[in-house]
């Protein structure tokens, strides 16, 4: 029988099971210089064939290229790990993945400030409400999000109302209408606007379309071309009503084990520069949704900006109940809606001195 090989007085095996002790079992050590590799596991509810499975593809082998092969994150789409979309929060805060990308708006009331971009006409194109939301809730939401570590905040593109025989032209086309709803406060602006909302995860719009559950549905270009809705519906109506905001998370214990070189790559692949790149991501992939709708024929319509304001104006309450709840909450809802106001200007005027 061959000797066990040695290293500094010490059995390869023997430090081998050492280091993956002490590192977890997300870690394991190969080769003669123990050289360390971290498995990480992320999750999302996004299909692989969605433009922004793709993106969170490219930084998954952004982040693994950069790690110099020392992180390995294996992506899992679709809700492949089990559970609904509304589920990723807690797996992600309890470590039953490393990584989520997920959907606050699934979990109503557990992430209020960061819903304030999630008022109806706050937003504006991917790239610009990305990088405000990601300052914002650095800077207002850190407690919210303080059983996690954030990696970004960002905005998807403004959620258009994809109806499938119905025009949407003008505030009174809403009555009768049951409109997919993403969120609590969508279901609170598309109420107020006189439509039945009606609650109905994003996988499952199609079909709902399809057997007449819903006469529309509310989804950013680049989700409804993945899954397909852009086909089923006639008329496609561009507006701020809703905009999506989403949150790359990781698990905080998974995040306290890296070795300072890991924790420096994911850090570098955080926060406002990745917010900006997946908003630009997202814009790209939302014109894909726009050109499958003309190749179909589909109808597009912008609404004016007289119409727009009867649209603001109706939907007034839904402010106004959402800056009492925050009041309530111990928050200044009003400086909120203000700062948030203020950021998008903020980037609005950056991203046009380009």
């Amino acid at each position: 029988m061959q000797p066990l090989r040695t290293l500094g007085g010490f059995s390869i095996r023997a430090a081998a099971g050492a280091c993956a002790a002490a590192l977890g079992v997300a870690m394991f050590c190969t080769g003669p210089a123990l050289a360390q590799t971290v498995n990480l596991r992320m999750h999302t509810f996004v299909p692989p064939v969605s433009g922004s499975f793709k993106s969170l593809t490219w930084w998954v082998e952004k982040v693994e290229k950069d790690s110099g092969g020392k992180l390995k994150i294996t992506l899992y789409g679709s809700m492949q790990l089990g559970g609904k979309p509304g589920d990723l929060y807690d797996q992600v805060r309890t470590g039953a993945v490393d990584i989520a990308w997920t959907l606050p708006g699934y979990t109503a009331g557990l992430f209020p400030v960061m819903s304030a971009f999630e008022l109806p006409f706050i937003g504006d194109t991917a790239p610009v409400a990305s990088a405000a939301l990601d300052e914002f809730v650095r800077k207002w939401g850190k407690a919210e999000w303080s059983e996690v570590h954030p990696i970004v905040f960002h905005s998807a593109g403004p959620g258009v109302i994809h109806m499938k025989e119905h025009m949407l032209q003008s505030l009174a086309d809403f009555k009768g209408q049951k409109i997919r709803t993403p969120s609590r406060l969508s279901t609170l602006a598309l109420s107020a606007l006189g439509a039945t909302p009606v609650p109905i995860p994003s996988l499952k719009v199609t079909e709902a379309l399809m057997h007449n559950v819903v006469d529309g549905a509310v989804l950013p270009w680049s989700i409804a071309l993945a899954i397909r809705t852009i086909d089923v519906s006639k008329y496609h109506v561009e507006t701020t009503l809703h905009e999506p905001t989403l949150a790359m998370l990781m698990n905080k214990q998974s995040y306290a084990k890296l070795p300072p070189d890991l924790k420096k790559v994911i850090d570098a692949n955080s926060g406002e520069w990745l917010a900006k790149e997946f908003g630009r991501r997202w814009a790209a992939d939302d014109l894909r949704g726009v050109d499958k709708a003309k190749k179909l024929g589909h109808q597009i319509i912008v609404i004016s900006p007289e119409e727009e304001v009867r649209w603001r104006k109706a939907s007034q309450p839904v402010y106004d109940a959402w800056i009492k709840e925050m009041d309530a909450k111990g928050f200044s809802g009003r400086q909120l809606v203000e700062e948030a106001d203020r950021l998008i200007v903020k980037y609005k005027a950056e991203n046009k001195a380009k």
